[in-house]
């Protein structure tokens, strides 16, 4: 490929939102070492064989930048679900949306005006209208969409192979799904706030003091 000549853009198959930071720069901070780089990401599902195509085109990426028989050994980022659902369910984690599914991670720096910093990548529903912060809570984790994504190469440190990254350009939102994060119910953290009634003998000013743990200076 030329280098002026712009990446090619692939479109994914519908695939189901496992976790998303497409509105704000998410930033991975290990237990030990550097930070990561801030990043707008995308994890999502595929049935098996869905991604048939992207596989395909990975193949011929490696082929026209590195050379005939570089698809042999260059490692391409396609997950297999049941192996991620297993280190998941080991860490006491849920493993259910992975199980049996292909999984990409795809991520970007650049926002929608193509600038590094704030302002979310660009994010489309069903109807192709912007997705803007009025919106944002229609694209969660569990539904489905279609990544925008270019394909990029670099050489894995640990191996020294040949590999290939996702970079993700933009996102459109394709269907509703069964949400992967609920808000949990913490109800239970709190009392009843308001008046009780009287005992007799009681003013309701004492009572109500009695009934958020107040008392009622006396004298």
């Amino acid at each position: 490929m030329p280098k002026n000549e712009p990446a090619k853009v692939h479109l994914t198959p519908q695939g189901r939102v496992i976790n998303h930071s497409l509105f704000n720069l998410d930033q991975y901070t290990p237990a030990k070492g550097q930070p990561g780089v801030p990043a707008y990401k995308v994890e999502m599902a595929f049935e098996k064989e869905a991604l048939n195509d992207i596989f395909n085109a990975c193949l011929d990426y490696a082929v026209e930048t590195w050379g005939e028989g570089a698809e042999d050994d260059v490692i391409i980022p396609i997950k297999d679900g049941d192996e991620m659902a297993a280190k998941r369910e080991k860490l006491g984690k849920a493993g259910d949306a992975y199980a049996g599914m292909d999984i990409i991670r795809a991520s970007t720096q650049f926002n929608r005006h193509g600038e590094k910093g704030p302002g979310g990548i660009q994010v489309l529903l069903q109807d192709k209208s912007l997705v803007t912060a009025l919106n944002e809570s229609e694209v969660y984790q569990g539904c489905y969409g279609i990544a925008a994504i270019t394909i990029s190469g670099y050489v894995d440190e640990k191996t020294g192979n040949n590999a290939i990254t996702f970079y993700l350009s933009a996102f459109q939102k394709t269907d509703d799904g069964e949400r992967l994060v609920t808000q949990k119910d913490h109800s239970d953290l709190f009392k009843a706030v308001g008046r009780i009634a009287p005992v007799e003998g009681e003013s309701v000013e004492d009572a109500a003091a009695a009934s958020d743990g107040r008392r009622r200076r006396v004298g």
